[in-house]
């Protein structure tokens, strides 16, 4: 199973983020599942935030999925080491977990999200 997490989450909260992330594992491992973890993903609404997000967009393809960490996230160098603390955090809290399959450190880091995206996207992402 691949299963998208998201720096924000983390940011809100490490330690209930990990909690999560061991019950999870409990559930799935019950199942017979092991989930491959994503950690970054380039992929539809360039602005994530936390809390409620927006309904739907008619005509725009997984108009609720956000980036993660998103062209703020990507823009600003700031951001660099708070983006490497979540890696290095989640990462070593589960390195040796026989229960996950794998880590995908970045869906699509290349994607444009033409068509959806495009007026709002950070030009300079693939370069990023």
């Amino acid at each position: 199973m691949r299963v998208f997490l998201h720096d924000l989450v983390w940011q809100e909260d490490p330690s209930k983020f990990k909690q999560r992330i061991e019950q999870f594992l409990k559930m799935s491992s019950a199942h017979h599942i092991k989930p491959l973890f994503v950690l970054f993903d380039s992929c539809w609404d360039p602005h994530p935030k936390l809390g409620p997000q927006h309904p739907p967009v008619p005509g725009v393809h997984n108009s609720g999925w956000v980036q993660s960490p998103g062209a703020e996230g990507l823009r600003e160098p700031a951001q660099e080491a708070r983006l490497k603390a979540y890696v290095t955090a989640v990462i070593a809290a589960f390195a040796n977990d026989s229960r996950i399959l794998g880590w995908d450190l970045w869906n699509e880091p290349g994607g444009t999200n033409e068509g959806s995206y495009d007026k709002q996207e950070l030009k300079t992402r693939s370069n990023a």
